[in-house]
């Protein structure tokens, strides 16, 4: 394994954007979720302003393309995510309003 640790952030664009996705770009995320939920290593956890999700360091190519599909299609949330030898951490944040979006997305509970 190498020490090498990647990481991608993705700012809202429209942080105060309508709290509803586009539902064109929604549909393209239907297998991106399928292939993310067979590599997800723990479940989903609440962090301030969000969630947090751990995947298998294998997930990073999905994770990566998950959050280009995910910014475009709800432009109200952050997105972030940090490779490293033994996970994959994705964190999705936004405004209050925005937290019964990400929990509907993810399945958030509280911890």
């Amino acid at each position: 394994m190498t020490d090498e640790t990647k990481k991608i952030e993705v700012p809202a664009s429209q942080p105060d954007a309508d709290l509803a996705c586009d539902f064109n770009i929604a549909l393209t995320e239907v297998g991106l979720r399928e292939r993310l939920t067979a590599l997800v290593a723990a479940p989903a956890r609440r962090i301030s302003g969000g969630i947090e999700m751990t995947f298998k360091p294998q997930a990073w190519d999905d994770v990566r393309r998950y959050i280009e599909v995910e910014s475009q299609c709800c432009p109200f949330l952050d997105l972030s995510a940090t490779q490293n030898d033994d996970a994959v951490i994705l964190r999705v944040t936004g405004r209050p309003e925005a937290q019964a979006v990400i929990d509907e997305i993810f399945g958030a509970t509280s911890t």
